[in-house]
């Protein structure tokens, strides 16, 4: 009894996809796909400070997915590559702070954490290794002359090799500079 439902099943299933047995034509060919870089501002949020290729200027990575979020008087945005969720570039705005240089190296920077030089009030660099999934991250924070809170991390895909994570030091504290702000 199943064969004999079974071979229904195909017939109807045949008769109503207008299976005839007879030589059906060729669909026409649709034309090639072409895909529209969006603009990281479009996402909004801190997305807004970067573009596409200022971010590969400055730290030699290409991405071409944005996210942004703002709660209260943080604005958010993560950047990525259509290849997988790592490597990705982060920013974090806090709009306004009344914390001196002081305050912030020692509140705000993390323990492990060291200090920056020539970046805006106050600044630090915090390296981690690899966790989760994904390879070793820089984080570079400051305190902006604008009185901001701003930090960037750029976390790198699983394998990544000690020389990268050097390398993306010099060019994450880079990118923070070209990015520090000196007016609200």
């Amino acid at each position: 009894m199943r064969t004999v439902s079974a071979v229904l099943g195909v017939v109807a299933l045949l008769a109503v996809s207008g299976c005839t047995g007879r030589p059906q034509r060729a669909p026409a060919a649709l034309p090639p796909v072409t895909v529209a870089e969006v603009p990281a501002a479009s996402a909004g949020g801190a997305c807004i400070l970067w573009d596409w290729a200022f971010i590969e200027e400055k730290i030699g990575v290409r991405f071409s997915i944005a996210a942004a979020d703002q709660v209260e008087d943080t604005s958010t945005c993560v950047v990525q590559t259509v290849d997988g969720p790592w490597p990705d570039l982060s920013i974090s705005v806090v709009e306004q702070t009344k914390a001196d240089a002081k305050i912030f190296l020692a509140d705000r920077m993390p323990k492990k954490a060291v200090k920056v030089k020539g970046l805006g009030k106050a600044g630090y660099r915090l390296n981690t290794a690899a966790s989760g999934g994904h390879g070793p991250s820089v984080e570079i924070g400051w305190l902006s002359e604008a009185e901001q809170l701003q930090t960037l991390k750029f976390t790198f895909a699983e394998g990544a090799s000690a020389a990268a994570v050097t390398g993306m030091n010099a060019r994450l504290l880079d990118l923070a500079k070209a990015m520090d702000t000196t007016d609200g």
